[in-house]
């Protein structure tokens, strides 16, 4: 019983910190164009590549967290990005 308590709480923690990471990057990019944010992207993809820190599979992680909440058009533009970028 005292193991699914702190199997809870972890996940209410780590739930938590998500949704204050995803409220952040609302407020940072929120107001940003399309292209702004496509342009933004192609700036920290670059920047990670060079610096040797560029994980296609953390990135096709994290997208696969925002598809459910992505209309089918933002899904193909998504899915367009990550064939640019090689991932």
């Amino acid at each position: 019983m005292l193991r699914c308590m702190r199997k809870k709480l972890k996940n209410y923690k780590t739930q938590k910190i998500n949704e204050e990471k995803a409220a952040e990057l609302v407020e940072k990019y929120g107001n940003m164009s399309e292209n702004a944010l496509f342009e933004k992207l192609m700036e920290e993809v670059a920047g990670a590549k060079s610096r040797g820190n560029f994980s296609a599979t953390e990135l096709a992680e994290n997208v696969d967290k925002m598809r459910p909440y992505l209309t089918h058009e933002q899904v193909e533009k998504l899915n367009h990005l990550l064939r640019l970028i090689g991932s």
